[in-house]
């Protein structure tokens, strides 16, 4: 039957005596090197030499650990006092961000990148009580070898979860909650630790100038007094700095481990820590948007950095609202939706919770525009009966009145969990955390799981290499394989890729089918299958399916309009001519005028006669008079039907006849009755029925003929031509 470890014994080398497997005397004399931070600037190549040395050693010193067989690795791990400064260093010194990588070469960063890997699976191994079925440690004895050892205490959890919270969430789930769940003593030092973190908040918010509404009842100290007179607007750009980058450090931190170990939010919600960081938010963070934009900095790329820094502080304030609110109020609802009693004890605790939250409506505004509180509702409507719709109906109007006055919603972009995109790369300064101003004294970390696998039985450097990933800081960096995120495609090319999941499933709406999209890295496939097996990213599953598609924003952070898009987005046949201001610098301003250019004519110039003259020269001039002498061709318009018919083909009358409908003028009538006057007398004396035609009522001016008249006119012509046609057969037939 297989013997745990710290049960285990060995024959010391007389033979006479034995001693336990897990002892002092066991370990191997070596030092392990402690790590710093690396060199901002590779002009000093000593420094940047020496650094790589040091890295290389450690490296060299952690593969070495990992190799050791089950009873050598834990003896190292918990009497090797060098071991536990070079751990402890790293967690301190490694950068958060990936600023002061971008200037290291290439070498230095796989260097960097190898460190990270070899330093999670040291911290991931020292969690796992049992690697296999012969080499275990009883659960009690472990969780008290952590504790009393200071193998984990909270500091330096978290500092992991900062470190490799979002790219290792799942691997670290397991090692915190398995720390907390072997060991019971760490929640009570989380809960001494939360007051300190408050502390943290408060102490920023007084170095701001301002004065938190929940530290309104505590006797105030005289240096409270004094140092409330601090001003963010005479404060010089370093110490405002300073400042941002030790929030952004302490908010992502407090974000991440709330993600990793859900758990942890129910001691936070017993220190009514909602409200603190509503009321944080809603104080704190105009002043230093302010600040930042007054400020003058050395460059505009720094101000660029601090205006990114704070957006990100945002995001991670509002999450980790978000995050107490799911943990403590939402998730035992849908866990438990048959225990009325839990449910109504957690749906009170939501209503006031959110009720605390109505007086900060900044940040209300700010949380709706990224969390929807109708999600919530409905959520809660569909799990329980027992609802008061006027206290939700309340909250919603205050919501709503809220974010009418400093909302801006904005389409979310993944998951604000592991793995999400929605706030920009969070970058702590090379101190350590907010964590790390709390006394490492036997204060300890927390989750709940366990871990069985066994990664490191037979493992070899490469194995172990490759076996974890990296911080998301350097995951965006390009280290590690998988790391690196699909760049985000044209807009043509993404309404082609939603268009065509949404002809595939109709039901989707084509803001969900966009965020599965670039969840997915916009692979079209991968999205199609995950619809399929209903195997979709975690970041989706509380997002509504049918989420309709918002136009992507035009400002940029900063409140200033992206021009340079505006102007790429912008077609014209015109585009890079010589007249487009847009994109030429320079223009010819001679060539513009208004209206038609007036060029000066020269009369005496027969320049332009003379270069046709030649044209005419060679066809030769039109012959006019010959033109009435050729024969006409044969048109194909033309309607030949009645051509044989010799009807009114010697009819004189016949263009009278044609232009009888026609309608003149008055002044054109009177010359035409001038003209034909006499012509209508002599006519009248062949014909017998003319007379009544050109009497004094024809005189009469008519602007439009009677067409009955006309009529009546015509057919006495047509009797007249057949009564001449008449007399003129008889008189050749005589």
């Amino acid at each position: 039957m297989p013997v745990p470890l710290d049960k285990m014994k060995e024959v010391l080398p007389d033979g006479n005596k034995t001693q336990a497997s897990l002892h002092p005397s066991r370990i191997e004399k070596m030092v392990f090197v402690q790590y710093v931070t690396p060199p901002e600037s590779m002009d000093d190549r000593a420094e940047y030499d020496a650094w790589m040395e040091r890295v290389a050693y450690l490296c060299d010193d952690l593969h070495w650990l990992l190799q050791q067989p089950h009873d050598k690795f834990w003896c190292q791990a918990v009497f090797d006092d060098s071991l536990h400064k070079a751990l402890d260093s790293f967690l301190r010194y490694c950068p958060r961000s990936r600023d002061m990588l971008m200037n290291l070469p290439e070498a230095a960063k796989q260097r960097q990148a190898e460190l990270c890997r070899l330093v999670f699976m040291v911290y991931l191994r020292m969690s796992t009580h049992k690697e296999s079925k012969d080499h275990f440690i009883t659960p009690e004895v472990f969780g008290e070898i952590l504790y009393e050892n200071f193998l984990f205490d909270i500091p330096k959890v978290l500092d992991l979860c900062s470190l490799y919270g979002k790219t290792n969430g799942s691997l670290l789930n397991k090692m915190v909650g398995n720390i907390f769940m072997q060991q019971p003593k760490y929640l009570n030092d989380l809960r001494d630790t939360v007051p300190t973190i408050l502390q943290v908040f408060t102490n920023i918010a007084a170095r701001c100038g301002v004065q938190l509404e929940s530290s309104l009842m505590a006797p105030q100290k005289l240096e409270d007094s004094v140092a409330s007179g601090n001003n963010l607007s005479s404060m010089s750009s370093s110490d405002l700095e300073d400042i941002v980058h030790y929030l952004s450090d302490t908010a992502d931190t407090l974000h991440r481990f709330l993600d990793v170990h859900p758990p942890a939010c129910q001691i936070f919600q017993q220190f009514l820590f909602c409200p603190v960081i509503a009321n944080f938010y809603e104080a704190v963070t105009p002043e230093l948007t302010l600040a930042i934009k007054q400020h003058d900095f050395p460059s505009a790329s720094v101000r660029k950095k601090l205006t990114l820094r704070l957006h990100q502080i945002k995001k991670c304030l509002l999450s980790v609202v978000h995050s107490i609110l799911n943990a403590v109020c939402l998730r035992p609802i849908l866990e438990n939706s048959s225990d009325d009693s839990l449910v109504t004890s957690c749906i009170e605790d939501f209503l006031h919770t959110m009720t605390a939250l109505l007086v900060e409506r900044r940040f209300l505004a700010a949380y709706e525009g990224m969390f929807s509180f109708q999600d919530d509702v409905d959520m809660l409507i569909q799990t329980s009966t027992h609802i008061d719709s006027s206290q939700f109906e309340y909250i919603q109007s205050a919501i709503n009145s809220a974010f009418a006055t400093f909302g801006h919603r904005k389409s979310p972009r993944g998951d604000t969990n592991t793995g999400g995109r929605t706030s920009p790369d969070g970058a702590p300064d090379s101190s350590t955390t907010h964590a790390g101003a709390v006394a490492r004294g036997k204060a300890r970390p927390a989750t709940v799981s366990s871990l069985t696998a066994e990664p490191w039985a037979g493992a070899r450097p490469k194995d172990l290499r490759d076996g974890a990933s990296l911080p998301e800081e350097f995951e965006s960096e390009g280290y590690g394989e998988g790391a690196v995120s699909s760049p985000r495609p044209n807009e043509v090319e993404v309404e082609s890729l939603v268009s065509s999941v949404k002809d595939l499933f109709p039901h989707l709406g084509e803001g969900f089918i966009e965020l599965a999209l670039e969840e997915l890295d916009w692979r079209l496939e991968r999205v199609v299958s995950s619809v399929l097996e209903e195997k979709l990213p975690s970041s989706l599953l509380d997002i509504s399916p049918d989420l309709p598609r918002q136009e992507r924003e035009v400002n940029q952070g900063d409140g200033q309009t992206d021009s340079a898009d505006i102007l790429d987005s912008r077609k014209n046949v015109f585009d890079n001519d010589e007249f487009d201001v847009f994109r030429n610098k320079k223009v010819d301003m001679s060539k513009i005028h208004i209206g038609k250019k007036q060029d000066v004519v020269d009369i005496e110039d027969k320049s332009t006669i003379l270069a046709v003259k030649a044209t005419y020269d060679a066809y030769g001039s039109m012959d006019q008079e010959s033109m009435y002498d050729r024969q006409p061709m044969y048109d194909d318009e033309y309607d030949d039907t009645y051509d044989s018919h010799a009807v009114g083909a010697d009819d004189a009358d016949s263009a009278d006849e044609l232009n009888s409908n026609r309608v003149l003028p008055r002044v054109l009538q009177d010359l035409e009755r001038q003209k034909t006057k006499g012509e209508g007398r002599s006519k009248a004396r062949d014909d017998d029925g003319d007379d009544e035609e050109e009497g004094s009522q024809g005189a009469r001016d008519e602007f439009v003929a009677d067409p009955a008249k006309l009529r009546e006119q015509a057919e006495q012509r047509r009797q007249s031509q057949a009564a001449r046609g008449r007399r003129g057969r008889g008189g050749g037939g005589g």
